[in-house]
Protein backbone atom coordinates (compact mmCIF):
# COMPACT_ATOMS: atom_id res chain seq x y z
CA UNK A 1 0.00 0.00 0.00
CA UNK A 2 2.79 2.34 0.93
CA UNK A 3 4.55 1.55 -2.32
CA UNK A 4 1.39 2.32 -4.25
CA UNK A 5 1.08 5.73 -2.60
CA UNK A 6 4.69 6.50 -3.41
CA UNK A 7 4.13 5.47 -7.04
CA UNK A 8 1.00 7.65 -7.34
CA UNK A 9 2.87 10.61 -5.89
CA UNK A 10 5.68 10.17 -8.42
CA UNK A 11 3.19 9.95 -11.28
CA UNK A 12 1.38 13.14 -10.16
CA UNK A 13 4.66 15.02 -9.78
CA UNK A 14 5.63 14.00 -13.31
CA UNK A 15 2.28 15.19 -14.68
CA UNK A 16 2.59 18.59 -12.99
CA UNK A 17 6.15 18.93 -14.22
CA UNK A 18 5.14 18.21 -17.83
CA UNK A 19 2.23 20.71 -17.56
CA UNK A 20 4.56 23.45 -16.42
CA UNK A 21 6.94 22.74 -19.27
CA UNK A 22 4.04 22.94 -21.76
CA UNK A 23 2.82 26.38 -20.56
CA UNK A 24 6.15 28.23 -20.84
CA UNK A 25 6.43 28.15 -24.65
CA UNK A 26 2.80 29.36 -25.03
CA UNK A 27 3.83 32.99 -24.28
CA UNK A 28 6.71 33.06 -26.78
CA UNK A 29 4.68 33.82 -30.01
CA UNK A 30 3.64 37.21 -28.54
CA UNK A 31 7.14 38.62 -29.14
CA UNK A 32 7.21 38.31 -32.95
CA UNK A 33 3.53 39.38 -33.14
CA UNK A 34 4.46 42.75 -31.59
CA UNK A 35 7.14 43.48 -34.16
CA UNK A 36 6.03 46.25 -36.62
CA UNK A 37 7.57 44.97 -39.85
CA UNK A 38 4.65 42.87 -41.00
CA UNK A 39 2.10 45.66 -40.20
CA UNK A 40 3.99 48.45 -42.07
CA UNK A 41 4.83 46.53 -45.21
CA UNK A 42 1.45 47.12 -46.96
CA UNK A 43 1.65 50.91 -46.28
CA UNK A 44 5.05 51.22 -47.97
CA UNK A 45 4.00 49.18 -50.97
CA UNK A 46 2.99 51.06 -54.15
CA UNK A 47 -0.78 51.38 -54.55
CA UNK A 48 -2.39 49.04 -56.99
CA UNK A 49 -3.19 50.54 -60.41
CA UNK A 50 -6.69 51.93 -60.65
CA UNK A 51 -9.11 49.78 -62.54
CA UNK A 52 -10.17 51.56 -65.75
CA UNK A 53 -13.83 52.48 -65.90
CA UNK A 54 -13.73 52.78 -69.68
CA UNK A 55 -13.95 56.59 -69.56
CA UNK A 56 -11.65 58.76 -71.65
CA UNK A 57 -8.96 59.93 -69.13
CA UNK A 58 -9.12 63.42 -70.65
CA UNK A 59 -12.46 63.82 -68.86
CA UNK A 60 -10.46 64.72 -65.73
CA UNK A 61 -9.17 67.85 -67.49
CA UNK A 62 -11.99 69.05 -69.74
CA UNK A 63 -13.22 72.61 -69.42
CA UNK A 64 -12.32 76.20 -70.27
CA UNK A 65 -8.79 77.46 -69.61
CA UNK A 66 -7.87 81.10 -70.01
CA UNK A 67 -4.76 83.22 -70.45
CA UNK A 68 -6.33 86.68 -70.40
CA UNK A 69 -9.69 88.27 -71.07
CA UNK A 70 -9.43 87.77 -74.82
CA UNK A 71 -7.87 84.30 -75.08
CA UNK A 72 -9.36 81.01 -73.98
CA UNK A 73 -8.76 77.31 -74.58
CA UNK A 74 -11.57 74.76 -74.59
CA UNK A 75 -10.44 71.19 -73.79
CA UNK A 76 -12.77 68.37 -74.82
CA UNK A 77 -12.62 64.59 -74.84
CA UNK A 78 -12.51 63.11 -78.32
CA UNK A 79 -13.41 59.43 -78.63
CA UNK A 80 -11.98 56.91 -76.16
CA UNK A 81 -8.55 58.44 -75.53
CA UNK A 82 -7.99 61.59 -77.61
CA UNK A 83 -8.19 65.24 -76.60
CA UNK A 84 -9.40 68.15 -78.72
CA UNK A 85 -8.21 71.67 -77.88
CA UNK A 86 -9.76 74.79 -79.38
CA UNK A 87 -8.07 78.14 -78.73
CA UNK A 88 -9.85 81.40 -79.55
CA UNK A 89 -8.39 84.87 -79.33
CA UNK A 90 -9.85 88.15 -80.55
CA UNK A 91 -8.18 91.44 -81.41
CA UNK A 92 -11.46 93.29 -81.96
CA UNK A 93 -15.13 92.31 -81.76
CA UNK A 94 -15.09 91.88 -85.53
CA UNK A 95 -12.04 89.69 -85.97
CA UNK A 96 -11.10 86.43 -84.29
CA UNK A 97 -8.39 83.79 -84.71
CA UNK A 98 -9.01 80.17 -83.84
CA UNK A 99 -6.58 77.26 -83.43
CA UNK A 100 -7.78 73.68 -83.29
CA UNK A 101 -5.56 70.71 -82.44
CA UNK A 102 -6.08 67.12 -81.33
CA UNK A 103 -4.08 64.07 -80.38
CA UNK A 104 -3.91 61.02 -78.17
CA UNK A 105 -3.79 61.74 -74.44
CA UNK A 106 -0.97 60.01 -72.55
CA UNK A 107 -2.29 59.40 -69.03
CA UNK A 108 1.20 58.82 -67.62
CA UNK A 109 2.72 62.15 -68.61
CA UNK A 110 -0.64 64.00 -68.93
CA UNK A 111 0.48 65.10 -72.39
CA UNK A 112 -1.25 65.53 -75.73
CA UNK A 113 1.07 65.58 -78.75
CA UNK A 114 -0.37 66.98 -81.96
CA UNK A 115 0.76 67.43 -85.57
CA UNK A 116 -2.48 68.65 -87.12
CA UNK A 117 -3.12 72.08 -85.60
CA UNK A 118 -5.02 74.50 -87.82
CA UNK A 119 -5.08 78.30 -87.57
CA UNK A 120 -8.10 80.07 -89.05
CA UNK A 121 -9.01 83.75 -89.03
CA UNK A 122 -12.62 84.93 -89.08
CA UNK A 123 -13.91 88.40 -89.98
CA UNK A 124 -17.50 89.12 -88.92
CA UNK A 125 -20.29 91.26 -90.30
CA UNK A 126 -22.16 93.66 -88.05
CA UNK A 127 -24.89 91.06 -87.53
CA UNK A 128 -22.39 88.47 -86.28
CA UNK A 129 -22.26 86.37 -89.45
CA UNK A 130 -18.88 85.37 -90.92
CA UNK A 131 -17.82 87.72 -93.71
CA UNK A 132 -14.47 86.10 -94.48
CA UNK A 133 -12.54 83.00 -93.43
CA UNK A 134 -8.81 82.57 -94.02
CA UNK A 135 -6.56 79.59 -93.19
CA UNK A 136 -3.15 80.43 -91.74
CA UNK A 137 -1.79 76.86 -91.53
CA UNK A 138 -3.11 73.32 -91.13
CA UNK A 139 -0.09 71.28 -90.00
CA UNK A 140 1.00 72.89 -86.74
CA UNK A 141 2.94 70.71 -84.30
CA UNK A 142 3.36 70.82 -80.55
CA UNK A 143 2.18 69.46 -77.23
CA UNK A 144 -0.14 70.32 -74.37
CA UNK A 145 0.80 69.26 -70.83
CA UNK A 146 -1.69 69.33 -67.95
CA UNK A 147 -0.60 70.07 -64.39
CA UNK A 148 -3.27 69.16 -61.80
CA UNK A 149 -1.16 70.70 -59.00
CA UNK A 150 -2.03 74.24 -60.13
CA UNK A 151 -4.83 73.55 -62.64
CA UNK A 152 -2.86 74.76 -65.65
CA UNK A 153 -2.29 73.61 -69.19
CA UNK A 154 1.02 74.49 -70.85
CA UNK A 155 0.77 74.67 -74.63
CA UNK A 156 4.04 74.49 -76.57
CA UNK A 157 3.89 75.16 -80.30
CA UNK A 158 6.84 74.01 -82.39
CA UNK A 159 7.84 76.21 -85.29
CA UNK A 160 10.73 75.91 -87.75
CA UNK A 161 12.91 78.36 -85.86
CA UNK A 162 11.60 78.43 -82.30
CA UNK A 163 9.18 77.15 -79.67
CA UNK A 164 6.33 79.26 -78.33
CA UNK A 165 4.97 78.42 -74.88
CA UNK A 166 1.68 79.60 -73.39
CA UNK A 167 0.29 78.75 -69.96
CA UNK A 168 -3.50 78.58 -69.61
CA UNK A 169 -5.22 78.45 -66.22
CA UNK A 170 -8.33 76.39 -65.66
CA UNK A 171 -11.34 78.22 -64.36
CA UNK A 172 -14.09 80.62 -65.28
CA UNK A 173 -13.25 82.78 -68.27
CA UNK A 174 -15.36 85.40 -70.02
CA UNK A 175 -17.11 84.24 -73.16
CA UNK A 176 -15.36 85.24 -76.36
CA UNK A 177 -17.36 88.10 -77.85
CA UNK A 178 -17.84 89.09 -81.47
CA UNK A 179 -21.01 91.15 -81.31
CA UNK A 180 -22.85 92.14 -78.14
CA UNK A 181 -25.29 94.90 -77.15
CA UNK A 182 -25.06 97.56 -79.90
CA UNK A 183 -26.25 100.20 -77.41
CA UNK A 184 -23.51 99.52 -74.86
CA UNK A 185 -22.12 103.08 -75.22
CA UNK A 186 -25.40 104.79 -76.12
CA UNK A 187 -25.51 106.71 -72.82
CA UNK A 188 -22.41 108.75 -73.74
CA UNK A 189 -22.08 108.72 -77.54
CA UNK A 190 -24.09 108.12 -80.69
CA UNK A 191 -21.04 106.57 -82.36
CA UNK A 192 -21.51 103.03 -83.64
CA UNK A 193 -20.19 100.42 -81.21
CA UNK A 194 -17.81 98.94 -83.77
CA UNK A 195 -16.41 102.40 -84.49
CA UNK A 196 -15.90 103.05 -80.77
CA UNK A 197 -13.98 99.84 -80.22
CA UNK A 198 -12.08 99.32 -83.46
CA UNK A 199 -11.18 102.93 -84.29
CA UNK A 200 -11.37 105.38 -81.37
CA UNK A 201 -10.31 102.99 -78.61
CA UNK A 202 -7.86 101.13 -80.82
CA UNK A 203 -6.01 104.32 -81.82
CA UNK A 204 -5.85 105.61 -78.23
CA UNK A 205 -4.63 102.28 -76.90
CA UNK A 206 -1.89 101.93 -79.50
CA UNK A 207 -0.66 105.50 -78.99
CA UNK A 208 -0.52 104.94 -75.22
CA UNK A 209 1.30 101.59 -75.41
CA UNK A 210 3.90 102.88 -77.88
CA UNK A 211 4.25 106.27 -76.11
CA UNK A 212 3.52 107.85 -79.49
CA UNK A 213 2.70 111.30 -78.16
CA UNK A 214 2.40 112.81 -81.63
CA UNK A 215 -0.43 110.41 -82.42
CA UNK A 216 -1.95 110.94 -78.96
CA UNK A 217 -1.84 114.75 -79.39
CA UNK A 218 -4.34 114.44 -82.26
CA UNK A 219 -6.83 112.52 -80.09
CA UNK A 220 -7.02 114.84 -77.08
CA UNK A 221 -9.63 117.40 -76.12
CA UNK A 222 -7.81 120.44 -74.77
CA UNK A 223 -7.15 121.69 -72.23
CA UNK A 224 -6.09 118.45 -70.51
CA UNK A 225 -4.50 118.05 -67.09
CA UNK A 226 -1.77 115.41 -66.59
CA UNK A 227 -0.12 114.88 -63.21
CA UNK A 228 -1.54 118.19 -62.02
CA UNK A 229 -0.23 120.18 -65.01
CA UNK A 230 -2.80 121.79 -67.30
CA UNK A 231 -1.85 121.66 -70.98
CA UNK A 232 -3.69 124.13 -73.21
CA UNK A 233 -3.01 122.68 -76.65
CA UNK A 234 -1.08 120.10 -78.68
CA UNK A 235 2.18 122.08 -78.53
CA UNK A 236 2.00 122.31 -74.74
CA UNK A 237 1.18 118.60 -74.56
CA UNK A 238 4.12 117.57 -76.77
CA UNK A 239 6.50 119.82 -74.85
CA UNK A 240 5.41 118.31 -71.54
CA UNK A 241 5.51 114.70 -72.80
CA UNK A 242 8.97 114.98 -74.38
CA UNK A 243 10.66 113.23 -71.44
CA UNK A 244 7.65 111.16 -70.30
CA UNK A 245 6.69 107.53 -70.71
CA UNK A 246 4.19 105.02 -69.29
CA UNK A 247 4.79 103.16 -66.03
CA UNK A 248 5.19 99.40 -66.30
CA UNK A 249 2.09 98.58 -64.25
CA UNK A 250 -0.06 100.97 -66.28
CA UNK A 251 1.32 99.54 -69.52
CA UNK A 252 0.35 96.06 -68.31
CA UNK A 253 -3.16 97.26 -67.51
CA UNK A 254 -3.57 98.74 -70.97
CA UNK A 255 -2.12 95.62 -72.58
CA UNK A 256 -4.90 93.65 -70.92
CA UNK A 257 -7.54 96.03 -72.32
CA UNK A 258 -9.36 94.23 -75.16
CA UNK A 259 -11.52 97.26 -76.07
CA UNK A 260 -14.56 94.97 -75.92
CA UNK A 261 -17.54 96.23 -73.90
CA UNK A 262 -15.43 98.78 -72.04
CA UNK A 263 -16.64 100.29 -68.78
CA UNK A 264 -18.90 103.29 -69.32
CA UNK A 265 -20.53 105.80 -66.94
CA UNK A 266 -21.61 109.46 -67.00
CA UNK A 267 -17.96 110.57 -67.22
CA UNK A 268 -17.33 108.67 -70.43
CA UNK A 269 -15.61 105.45 -71.47
CA UNK A 270 -12.81 104.06 -69.32
CA UNK A 271 -9.91 102.12 -70.82
CA UNK A 272 -7.76 99.77 -68.74
CA UNK A 273 -7.96 100.70 -65.08
CA UNK A 274 -8.43 104.36 -65.92
CA UNK A 275 -5.24 104.91 -67.91
CA UNK A 276 -7.38 106.64 -70.57
CA UNK A 277 -10.87 108.14 -70.51
CA UNK A 278 -12.80 108.93 -73.70
CA UNK A 279 -15.74 111.32 -74.03
CA UNK A 280 -17.93 112.68 -76.83
CA UNK A 281 -18.39 116.50 -76.65
CA UNK A 282 -21.05 116.34 -79.37
CA UNK A 283 -23.29 113.88 -77.56
CA UNK A 284 -26.86 115.17 -77.46
CA UNK A 285 -26.14 118.13 -79.75
CA UNK A 286 -27.09 116.54 -83.07
CA UNK A 287 -23.54 117.03 -84.38
CA UNK A 288 -21.50 114.09 -85.68
CA UNK A 289 -20.20 111.95 -82.80
CA UNK A 290 -16.50 112.15 -81.96
CA UNK A 291 -14.65 110.48 -79.11
CA UNK A 292 -11.74 112.40 -77.60
CA UNK A 293 -9.24 111.62 -74.86
CA UNK A 294 -10.12 113.64 -71.77
CA UNK A 295 -7.76 112.01 -69.24
CA UNK A 296 -4.39 110.22 -69.37
CA UNK A 297 -2.96 108.51 -66.28
CA UNK A 298 0.13 106.44 -65.52
CA UNK A 299 2.59 108.95 -67.02
CA UNK A 300 6.08 109.00 -65.44
CA UNK A 301 9.51 110.50 -66.16
CA UNK A 302 11.70 108.46 -68.49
Amino acid sequence: MKKNLILISLVLALVFSLSACGKAPAAEPATPAAEPQTAEAPVEAAPAPAVSDGQNPVMNFVGVYHMDDSTEALVEADGASDARITIRFAYTPWFQNQKVMSGSFDAGSLTVNFTNATLTGYTYNSDGSVAEESVGYDDGEGRAVFNPADNTMTLTELFDTDEYETVFTWGPAPDMKTVSDPDHYASVTAMDKAQVETVAAFNARMAYLSADWFAMAELIRYPITINGTELADADAFLGYMMDKTVSESDRDAMMAETSLDMYVDNQGIRMGDGQIWLSDPNFGTGAAPVLEVIAINGIVER
